[in-house]
């Protein structure tokens, strides 16, 4: 009988070793994976300053990878095909180009990516100043696209509403000059609209 239960101790230790081991196998595995599906094709430059906490950092970030440090494995165990260059990024034997611009997707997985970024970057001379952002089209903090220009002012729809939203993104008023020999104001809104106070509705296209 207490053999028997020996047997049985031991068979249940087995099991919940082996679910444990699963479960953490599992767990890393899932480092690896997409973080979303069916993503758009974005534009990722690596500037001739970036280090390769930068450009993990930023990926994560915007939701491309699931886990910085998995990722690294996956750069570091993935097969770089090209030739050596300078300004490059070293990642164990593997190598990053700077002054490069990458396609990539939300929905590459960690291995995707670093073959990405390995072996296909486009080189980008960045002498006369690289895109302000890192991510074409922009994306917002967490991952998701930033609204067009469009989609950003769509709230405009009157000359005051133009006048609220002249701003960082640009747009203008007419001047008090304009107002004074013509006795009306116009505004034309950061996307390319133009409003005449006192009149509903707008013209796609700015007069002269």
């Amino acid at each position: 009988m207490k053999k028997k239960s020996t047997v049985l101790v031991l068979a249940i230790f087995i099991l919940v070793v082996s679910g444990v081991g699963y479960f953490l196998y599992k767990s890393r595995l899932s480092k690896f994976e997409a973080p979303r599906q069916n993503t758009p094709e974005i534009q990722f430059t690596v500037g001739k300053n970036f280090t390769l906490e930068a450009v993990v950092s930023d990926l994560k970030y915007y939701d491309f990878i699931k886990d910085e440090a998995m990722f690294k494995y996956a750069l570091e165990h993935s097969e770089d095909t090209k030739t050596d260059s300078e300004n490059v990024i070293t990642v164990g034997k593997n190598t990053i180009d700077q002054e490069a611009v990458y396609k990539i997707s939300q929905s590459m997985d960690a291995w995707e990516l670093a073959s990405v970024l390995l072996n296909n970057g486009t080189r980008q001379d960045c002498d006369h100043g690289c895109p302000e952002s890192n991510f074409i089209p922009d994306l917002l903090p967490g991952g998701d696209l930033a609204p067009t220009i469009k989609e950003k002012y769509e709230w405009v729809k009157t000359y005051e509403d133009c006048a609220e939203a002249i701003g960082h993104d640009g747009g203008q008023l007419t001047s008090e000059q304009y107002f004074e020999s013509t006795g009306i104001r116009r505004c034309v809104s950061p996307d390319g609209r133009e409003f005449t106070q006192g009149q509903e509705g707008w013209s796609d296209k700015p007069s002269p």
